[in-house]
């Protein structure tokens, strides 16, 4: 799902114009994004959990000049789901699934 997909669904699912819904899921994203960028997590009720945490800094081999580097710290985000979402995802071992 694209987000021009996301927005048409949310827009039907709500009852808002395709403007509206292009708004709040703006703003929505800028507001995790601002949450994430200042180190402070973000939970979301049956979506999961958000949370930015520092890689530090690695020894990795570079085979181009056979030696090795070290690859400089950087700011990732870790998701964690919820126990619904888990169980929706559960993977059951059919066809169909």
């Amino acid at each position: 799902m694209n987000q021009s997909e996301l927005i048409d669904q949310l827009a039907e699912t709500t009852g808002r114009t395709k403007k509206e819904t292009r708004e709040l899921l703006r703003d929505t994203v800028s507001v995790l994004s601002d949450q994430l960028s200042e180190g402070k997590g973000v939970s979301i009720p049956d979506l999961g959990t958000f949370t930015p945490e520092v890689k530090d800094v690695r020894k990795v081999y570079s085979p181009h000049h056979e030696t090795y580097i070290l690859t400089p710290p950087k700011r990732v985000v870790d998701f964690s789901p919820a126990a619904g979402l888990k169980e929706k995802l559960k993977f059951t071992g059919g066809d169909n699934e």
